[in-house]
């Protein structure tokens, strides 16, 4: 079986799309999952399966819809994909202040464009870097008051970001089941 790491969109987030972790490890193991952890409370979850990648994201929204009434959407990462990320940004700052650096995760490689718009909105300070389907924010400020993360998350595509802490730890998790 092979261990994938899945992130949800917009869950327990402003009192919207509740999810309660315990419950989702539960359908999500009734519905054919192994093993299946959760980290935090923010729709972070390492599982094992013998099924395809492109039929684990509309597996596990499937099963959110029907036990709980919404549909995020879910993007699904091997574990050398979470380790690349977060091993590969270009941010050395960020390993002694981890919750500075936001990975995000996008459902398709993000076009050059992508540089302009960044530049036009990131603050003093504020840095960013994107390769393929990876876009480090590095906000020394914090995420919660960034118009930099706030405009990355109104892109029309699927793209959810992490700090570098979450993502560690996921990379941790995953490789321990």
């Amino acid at each position: 079986m092979t261990v994938w790491i899945g992130l949800l969109r917009a869950v327990n987030v402003g009192g919207h799309n509740i999810l309660p972790m315990a419950e989702l490890r539960g359908a999500l193991a009734a519905a054919g999952l192994a093993g299946v952890k959760s980290h935090v409370q923010s729709g972070n979850l390492v599982f094992r399966s013998d099924r395809l990648r492109h039929e684990l994201g509309p597996l596990i929204a499937d099963t959110i819809h029907a036990g709980f009434g919404f549909r995020p959407p879910v993007l699904i990462l091997s574990v050398d994909e979470v380790e690349r990320a977060r091993d590969g940004h270009p941010f050395p700052q960020a390993k002694a202040a981890p919750t500075t650096l936001q990975v995000c995760f996008a459902d398709r490689p993000l076009p050059e464009a992508t540089a302009a718009f960044l530049k036009s909105v990131a603050a003093p300070g504020e840095d960013y870097a994107f390769r393929g389907k990876l876009l480090w924010l590095y906000l020394p400020h914090g995420a919660g008051r960034s118009k930099l993360a706030q405009r990355v998350a109104a892109l029309p595509l699927d793209i959810t970001g992490r700090n570098l802490r979450t993502v560690a730890a996921l990379a941790d998790l995953a490789a321990k089941s």
